[in-house]
């Protein structure tokens, strides 16, 4: 997915309102309860980057996390479409 359509999905009012009810039913940073700290789900992140999922609007591919951990696996996403992108060219 290009950059300009990346951004506009998640300035669309269905992903507002999805990623609100998302964030609503965890409201703990997945990745901060597992380190033993409350903190709360600033994001609603896309576990398989939306650049490569199948269906972006599947709950079961969406995580709550903290700024922190979504800039940290934001990093990791980098890394990850890269390699999908050598290895499935268009």
């Amino acid at each position: 997915m290009e950059e300009r359509k990346r951004n506009s999905f998640y300035h669309t009012a269905r992903w507002t309102r999805e990623s609100r009810a998302f964030r609503q039913l965890h409201p703990i940073c997945r990745e901060c309860e597992s380190e033993g700290l409350i903190v709360p789900t600033e994001v609603t992140d896309h576990i398989i980057p939306l650049e490569i999922c199948e269906d972006p609007w599947d709950w079961n591919n969406w995580d709550g996390l903290c700024k922190r951990h979504n800039n940290i696996k934001a990093a990791k996403d980098k890394i990850l479409i890269q390699q999908y992108r050598k290895s499935n060219p268009k």
